[in-house]
């Protein structure tokens, strides 16, 4: 039978391909470079040089064509490394095209801590409309937290024992809120994050807040779930955005 079939390719019909050297299997979008970046990696051999961002963008693809996630592993540690190659935008892309979890999160928190007019039309076709909307509403909300958190300080609710003057205390705790913390994370043309404004606050003078009352305070700025609120809540809008629009095999 096999005498049969080779001996009616020589009478004139088309080689297939794979039969010889001639005439290869071709595979659509697979070049020799990527082909050979599989080859180094499969048998252990050490790739010379630095990957460059289109050798990692055809290595990823070909590890979801070919559905070799234990190389995309790899893949996706070398983007990692070299992350500042990518726009924020192509990495939200490529972690949901690629169904690539571990890129998703970081990516997602420093895109809303950025400039919302630094964010062009391709930007936003690149990260999708779902995720570009996401990110203007979190914006939206932290702002108006921040200017809550800005303009109603907490509290001095019981004074410590070294206080002297109680109402002046809090009334200087009141004044240098407004004009230490309501500056730092309002300034329009340097607004800080809030990490940034309490270590900036903590600097200034506290004129008649006790040493005692200023201790107390500062314990509950670092303890208080209010001024957290900002990374849970980009962390929880993450978390089901990527359950939504990403698949893990």
């Amino acid at each position: 039978m096999f005498c049969n079939m080779f001996t009616s390719l020589l009478n004139g019909q088309t080689e297939l391909d794979g039969m010889s050297d001639k005439k290869p299997i071709y595979l659509d979008g697979l070049s020799w470079g990527t082909f050979k970046l599989f080859l180094e990696y499969t048998f252990g051999r050490m790739h010379t040089g630095p990957y460059s961002t289109d050798k990692l963008l055809k290595f990823l693809h070909f590890c979801d064509m070919y559905q070799c996630r234990h190389i995309q592993q790899f893949v996706v540690h070398h983007i990692f490394c070299s992350c500042f190659n990518f726009h924020l935008a192509q990495l939200i892309n490529l972690a949901i095209k690629y169904h690539v979890c571990s890129l998703f999160p970081f990516t997602f928190k420093e895109l809303v801590e950025m400039s919302i007019t630094e964010i062009t039309c391709t930007h936003q076709e690149l990260m999708g409309q779902e995720v570009f909307l996401n990110i203007i509403y979190i914006q939206a909300a932290l702002d108006h937290h921040c200017q809550l958190i800005a303009a109603e300080e907490p509290k001095i609710l019981m004074h410590s024992d070294d206080c002297q003057d109680p109402t002046g205390c809090s009334e200087d705790w009141h004044a240098i809120w407004w004009n230490g913390m309501g500056q730092f994370l309002l300034n329009a043309r340097n607004p800080q994050l809030y990490s940034d404004a309490v270590k900036h606050f903590k600097e200034l003078k506290f004129g008649q807040v006790s040493g005692g009352c200023k201790e107390l305070m500062f314990k509950s700025l670092d303890q208080g779930a209010a001024f957290r609120h900002a990374e849970h809540f980009i962390s929880e809008a993450s978390r089901i955005l990527v359950k939504k629009l990403i698949f893990e095999p």
